[in-house]
């Protein structure tokens, strides 16, 4: 018996979770009650996406376990996995309640509040598991990544440090601290612990995949291509790794290979995860007929994966199949009972386009938590606008809440147009890919990589106090309205908040999106082609078009981009750039702004 569940736990260990389940069959039909048993086969069933029969085997071993907290630990684990998070919370609660110095429950509490979007509670959790167990270098660990999510970088390094000095062979520790020092634009100091991380722990597949994000912000673009695959050849199964891969291969060109890597790995061993990264892949690079194939087949491997059913429904409704696209939404909404927002609103969508808005608005009529509030009130807008209800025009007052403000020129230039030039040569430097980013909404052109405040670069720095004196200027000409959700928001204390450029050929453009992480968000114009300038609506920036495909609502403004000048609006409003044809290439730094 005791062989036979060691084998079990070898299996899973190397990610053969259904050889092991076919081994816990053979003990359970024996002894149907043996606990350890039933506790393997239900975290197996977790990490195939067999989730209600994990969750059956998970309970009934929780009830016969001489160790019942480390059952309602690996419970937790497998809601989190499942997306249910209130019930990976509640599991990990329960394993608390029975055993408090339980240190792996404390833990996971507290990364899965953090990844919920609690970061307050996380933290909280986190200082409780520290309390506990002074020095205990996970938990310092986790604070830190959790720190240096919140910006509060130098308290992330000191946590960093505190870790490493306690555990100085502490790779994985090593190699979040390289994570964030390549986002504080400190990419050659991150190359440093990462070789030391590699040379320590030449197993640790997270080395490599932030090896491979550094050197690609240096511009290594080969050199990144292959420490990221050298990620996935040690860690074949990590969505994360082969999405940032099939990301670089596209942006470098290579089109035809950009799912190459995963389908590799898909052949020899099919995984609903890894499926799933495919069809957002496929989808985002205009495959779609490919994309709903793929995620037909996580489906199939996890028919219970609420967000696989929700990403197959909104790629069926996007090719002309509304009615089994909008079936597909609506399981994906019950199986996540409700609570995952980003399926509550792949699901609006599908009823907005579908001509449902009065349905829509009946999933919108509860307000979400901050991450979720500017696309909840696009979509509610868009309801409204739909509806022909007078409402929508308190978030689209274009004359009230949008403004063109031409900054002032930064020290030590002569004039704004002298910046400007300067400007746009050290953004000319940071853009070494030849294609759009995966993952964003422009077209016939290239973005910078991270953000662009992390760049070291004189001149990039003194864009941002130029473009923050900015902002409050036009914050400073708001109304006041504590009823309205942008309104209510207003502060004299503000920060830069997500930043980046673009640069734009001929052909070019943005599809209409928002900005989930901003509240205000704005374009900086560097350089402005002369067709632009020439033109009455190419290249212009356009409010007001509906982003939800199948929804052809019309944009009501459009704003002629003039260097110098920033152009100010809500984050939840929707916008776009028109295409433009000719010479010259329209250089923008658009970024997002946060109240304090």
């Amino acid at each position: 018996m005791n062989a036979t569940l060691q084998r079990a736990v070898g299996l899973m260990q190397a990610g053969r979770h259904a050889d092991a389940i076919v081994l816990l069959d053979r003990v359970l039909a024996a002894q149907p009650d043996q606990a350890d048993a039933l506790q393997l086969r239900g975290m197996a069933r977790g990490r195939l996406g067999l989730f209600e029969p994990g969750r059956a085997d998970l309970n009934a071993a929780a009830a016969r376990h001489p160790q019942p907290h480390a059952v309602w630990s690996n419970l937790g684990n497998l809601e989190q996995r499942a997306g249910q998070v209130d019930a990976a919370i509640a599991a990990y609660r329960r394993a608390l309640d029975i055993a408090p110095d339980f240190a792996d429950a404390a833990y996971n509490l507290a990364v899965c509040l953090a990844d919920s979007g609690a970061p307050d509670d996380a933290a909280q959790a986190y200082e409780a598991l520290l309390a506990r167990h002074p020095g205990h270098v996970t938990g310092l660990n986790g604070l830190a990544v959790l720190r240096g999510r919140q910006d509060r970088n130098d308290e992330a390094l000191s946590l960093y440090d505190e870790a490493l000095r306690l555990r100085p062979d502490f790779s994985a520790c090593r190699v979040n601290r390289a994570a964030l020092l390549c986002q504080l634009g400190r990419a050659r100091e991150a190359l440093v612990d990462l070789d030391v991380a590699i040379r320590e722990a030449p197993g640790l597949a997270e080395g490599y995949f932030f090896r491979g994000a550094a050197l690609r912000t240096l511009g290594h673009l080969p050199e990144a291509r292959a420490a990221l695959d050298r990620a996935i050849a040690l860690a074949p199964m990590r969505a994360d790794f082969h999405r940032d891969y099939a990301s670089l291969v596209w942006e470098s060109g290579d089109s035809a290979a950009t799912t190459a890597r995963l389908d590799q790995v898909l052949v020899r061993q099919p995984d609903a995860e890894l499926h799933l990264v495919r069809a957002r892949i496929l989808m985002r690079t205009g495959r779609a007929a490919e994309a709903a194939e793929a995620a037909a087949a996580a489906v199939r491997l996890a028919p219970d994966h609420a967000a696989a059913r929700a990403l197959r429904g909104e790629l069926r409704s996007l090719m002309g199949e509304r009615a089994v696209g909008l079936d597909d939404l609506q399981a994906a909404f019950r199986l996540s009972a409700g609570h995952d927002c980003a399926i509550r609103h792949q699901l609006v969508e599908a009823l907005l386009a579908h001509g449902e808005p009065a349905a829509a608005l009946d999933l919108l009529s509860d307000e979400p938590g901050p991450g979720d509030l500017q696309k909840h009130v696009a979509l509610k807008a868009l309801a409204w606008r739909s509806l022909d209800d007078d409402r929508y025009r308190q978030f689209y007052d274009y004359d009230r809440l949008t403004a063109r403000i031409r900054i002032e020129a930064p020290d030590g230039y002569a004039s704004l147009d002298a910046f400007n030039a300067a400007l746009a040569d050290s953004i000319q430097r940071l853009h070494r890919t030849s294609a759009q980013p995966v993952e964003q909404t422009l077209f016939g052109g290239t973005q910078s990589p991270g953000r662009l405040w992390d760049e070291d670069d004189s001149v990039i720095r003194a864009l941002g106090p130029a473009l923050l004196a900015a902002a409050h200027r036009f914050v400073g000409q708001l109304p006041d309205d504590p009823d309205h959700p942008f309104l209510r928001r207003r502060s004299n204390t503000l920060r830069l908040a997500g930043a980046w450029s673009v640069r734009l050929r001929s052909g070019g453009g943005h599809v209409d999106h928002i900005h989930p992480a901003g509240w205000i968000s704005a374009c900086y114009y560097v350089a402005v082609p002369d067709v632009v300038l020439d033109s009455e609506r190419a290249g212009w920036l356009r409010l007001g078009a509906s982003g939800v495909a199948g929804l052809p609502l019309p944009a009501e403004r459009y704003l002629k981009p003039e260097a110098g000048v920033a152009i100010f609006f809500p984050s939840y409003m929707w916008h776009g750039v028109e295409p433009f044809h000719g010479d010259g290439v329209r250089v923008t730094a658009p970024f997002d702004i946060l109240p304090v």
